[in-house]
């Protein structure tokens, strides 16, 4: 299993990690707004688990395409974001049919992505221990 891991891009990994955190402080402070609902905490986990997702498929679409000519490299990415676009509205638009509260942590999770891409820096540079691209590093490089 380790092994696997390892294999994995560690910036997916950390970016993962980084939608986890995050999944867990946004889920305990929508339980406590909203008063423990059950629909609130499905939505959350279901928007997550969709954010996951949708960063899976990213890094396989970027991974996909740098082995295409431009072209179709361009006609492939452009496909991959329409689908996961697509299956975003879809699964809100079942989350709106199921209670306004699912589709409100639906919605906080899929903005998941974009506080786990904020996280992720800190998250390297707690793994790392600060010694993978820090500016002492750099300037040693330098001179």
């Amino acid at each position: 299993m380790m092994k696997e891991l390892k294999e994995i891009n560690p910036i997916l990994l950390e970016l993962l990690a980084g939608l986890g955190i995050y999944g867990a402080a946004a889920g305990a402070a929508g339980m406590v707004t909203s008063g423990g609902s059950v629909y609130f905490l499905g939505g959350i986990l279901t928007g997550l688990f969709l954010a996951a997702c949708l960063v899976l498929n990213m890094y396989l679409t970027i991974d996909t395409a740098l082995d295409l000519d431009p072209e179709s490299a361009n006609k492939y990415m452009v496909r991959r974001t329409l689908v996961r676009k697509f299956l975003t509205v879809l699964v809100a638009a079942a989350g709106i049919r199921i209670h306004m509260l699912t589709f409100s942590g639906i919605i906080l999770g899929v903005l998941g992505i974009k506080i786990a891409a904020y996280l992720q820096p800190m998250i390297h540079s707690r793994i790392s221990g600060g010694k993978s691209g820090s500016s002492n590093e750099v300037k040693r490089r330098i001179y």
